[in-house]
């Protein structure tokens, strides 16, 4: 399966990517294998350009149209008050942050490969980091049914399954799930994807099956048919 490209292309959508990245890094770098140093210094990499990009970019953009007409107050304004041209204010940054040398971003994506390369790594924690595309969907299938697939993440306790899907100009989807052959139980309406189920296991030191199925969601009600079901082992 094809994927696009895991880095946004719309600047307004990159410091969300970075903040993400950053934030998740922290939870997973060290305990997929990764050096504490290096995983420090990619964070802090990527906190830099999350602000830059964000807060500090924005607020330049707001204060150039002003500064203008400030210019233009100073060239043919009136009144009788000392004029002072306006200065910058830059937002206040992230805690924490230390100096970092240029080409930031060129190192994340170097970075990136080494995430990859750890071996803990899975494709559920590239998901959470951001650092995995989003599958290019295919045709859209003529039953009108969401379009589901299942990935692990592990974390301590457990693993977690995360739950990947295509909405297809809909709201969202319903999803439902059984375990170990039981009955089927309401889960969640999810509008983002992934869905992480994070739900403990039935008996906690032992493995379950978990099934899953799900119909679209719009206007306040689920519709339409139920997609194949979806299954996967998780383990403690």
């Amino acid at each position: 399966m094809q994927r696009k490209p895991y880095y946004p292309r719309k600047v307004a959508e990159q410091p969300n990517w970075h903040f993400t990245y950053a934030e998740q890094l922290v939870l997973h770098g060290v305990s997929i294998g990764l050096v504490l140093a290096d995983v420090t210094a990619s964070v802090n990499d990527s906190k830099h350009l999350g602000y830059g990009l964000g807060a500090w970019l924005n607020s330049v953009r707001e204060f150039g149209p002003g500064s203008t007409g400030q210019v233009e107050v100073l060239k043919y304004g009136t009144g009788t008050t000392p004029f002072t041209l306006p200065e910058f204010t830059a937002p206040t940054p992230p805690a924490g942050l230390t100096a970092v040398l240029p080409g930031a971003l060129a190192r994340i994506f170097r970075y990136v490969r080494a995430i990859k390369a750890a071996p803990g790594y899975t494709e559920g924690i590239g998901l959470l980091m951001g650092i995995v595309g989003e599958e290019l969907p295919p045709p859209p299938p003529g039953s009108g049914v969401p379009r589901l697939t299942l990935a692990l993440n592990q974390i301590p306790a457990q693993q977690q399954v995360l739950l990947k899907f295509f909405k297809d100009g809909h709201e969202g989807i319903w999803i439902e799930s059984r375990r170990n052959g039981g009955a089927w139980e309401f889960l969640a309406i999810s509008s983002k994807s992934p869905y992480t189920d994070t739900r403990a296991l039935l008996v906690a030191s032992q493995a379950e099956v978990r099934e899953y199925r799900a119909m679209f969601w719009d206007a306040g009600q689920p519709n339409g048919e139920w997609c194949d079901v979806a299954k996967i082992t998780v383990s403690p």
